[in-house]
């Protein structure tokens, strides 16, 4: 606007140029706009309401109440949550390409910035779904908004830049005022897949009498009969007609359910993967937690962080949220071998009707590893992530390989 302002001045008849006419309109219209913009004033405060937990890839919605702490009314403004750094990471920008970045000239290859822009436009904890509708409050008033994102990676989600958007009335320009700094928390849990239906055997089976390890809840199983009350019985299952009528105590016995338990095993290591290839297995395995049994059978998480770890849910023991939010947080590892992983597994292989493993990646270590667990004689399935198609090794006869950026096509192929 500038440039064609001076070039009507300069060359123009400014005493009958229509141009110039429009052309000083214009520039008067975009002060006008800047000016008022600019003088907005608005003393507004905001607080946060967010779930516990959201899930990478579910709309995240949180309501968001704004007051109005001036004696003033503030009319047509709107809220917005500021989004995250959308700037890739050193490995991301290393090793992924864009889908058909090969096709364009050397120019573009060379200095990469459809790929920037591409890995930016991925990238980032969350985005922003948009700003509220337009609001208007009196001095003192205060209401409630919805606010939406969606997470886009898993892991503790911190937001802590609400600001308030301020148009002129020709809404041209506006001006962002930071409302909200406190910063608030809500744990995303790991982006999950559907599974096929999955035998991975292990009926459950009776178990009478003794030390059992049952996790049956209340009176379960069929009933045995009577016995004299022994301590540590529960006083759910006294007969007291019974104890009525022998002047002893008398509990009811029942026959103990055993529940098959399975084990799921996630490989966290770096070497020779990646982090984006261990997002995915991370996935993988939430994507069993979530369609587990609950009410038939026992699941072990295992895996390395700084040592070994064994998370258990299932019936009677804990709820398979505790689980999620453990994945949530599990961090990669560039060091450490396998045999603390091995150890950790056998250790529980005798309790275990069978065990899923996943493994972010493929490598001579990983083939090892398998190899001892399967000496083990424990029933195992294995699902290894992967770049690109599996490799022609007979080492991964029987394994389910995962192209990474193919995963949901590949799980349900079974």
């Amino acid at each position: 606007m500038g440039g064609c302002g001076a070039s009507v001045l300069l060359g123009a008849n400014l005493g009958k140029s229509i141009v110039v006419v429009l052309t000083l309109l214009v520039f008067s219209i975009l002060c006008v706009a800047f000016l008022w913009a600019f003088l907005r004033q608005a003393r507004l405060s905001a607080w946060r309401e967010l779930p516990q937990t959201g899930a990478v890839g579910e709309e995240l919605n949180y309501v968001v109440t704004v007051k109005n702490e001036g004696r003033h009314p503030v009319r047509e403004f709107y809220l917005r949550e500021n989004g995250d750094d959308s700037r890739p990471t050193e490995w991301e920008f290393a090793n992924l390409r864009e889908p058909g970045g090969e096709e364009r000239n050397i120019f573009d290859r060379t200095f990469a910035f459809y790929r920037w822009k591409w890995l930016t436009e991925r990238g980032g904890a969350w985005k922003g779904q948009g700003r509220s509708g337009a609001l208007e409050l009196v001095g003192g008033e205060m209401t409630k908004v919805t606010l939406a994102l969606m997470p886009r990676r898993r892991g503790v989600l911190r937001l802590n830049d609400l600001r308030a958007e301020l148009p002129d009335p020709l809404g041209l320009f506006q001006r962002r005022r930071a409302m909200l700094n406190e910063e608030n928390e809500v744990l995303i849990i790991p982006q999950r897949y559907r599974l096929p239906n999955l035998d991975l055997g292990g009926r459950s089976e009776l178990k009478v009498g003794g030390e059992t390890a049952s996790t049956i809840r209340g009176e379960g199983g069929e009933f045995m009969g009577l016995r004299e009350y022994r301590a540590g019985d529960s006083l759910r299952k006294i007969h007291w007609k019974a104890w009525a009528r022998t002047g002893q105590p008398i509990v009811k016995e029942f026959e103990e359910m055993r529940f098959p338990r399975y084990g799921l095993v996630l490989d966290t290591s770096l070497k020779e993967s990646g982090p984006e290839l261990l997002e995915e297995a991370i996935s993988v395995a939430a994507s069993f937690v979530s369609t587990m049994d609950r009410e038939s059978c026992l699941l072990d998480l295992m895996f390395v962080r700084e040592e070994p770890e064994v998370f258990t849910a299932g019936r009677g023991v804990a709820r398979t949220d505790g689980l999620m939010e453990v994945l949530a947080r599990v961090e990669g590892s560039d060091g450490g071998s396998y045999d603390s992983l091995r150890e950790l597994v056998l250790r529980y292989a005798a309790e275990m009707t069978a065990c899923v493993l996943v493994l972010s990646g493929w490598s001579e270590e990983r083939e090892g590893f398998l190899n001892r667990l399967r000496s083990s004689g424990l029933e195992i399935r294995v699902y290894v992530i992967g770049a690109g198609e599996a490799p022609d090794e007979e080492a991964l006869a029987g394994l389910h390989w995962l192209r990474w950026e193919h995963l949901q096509e590949d799980l349900l192929k079974g």
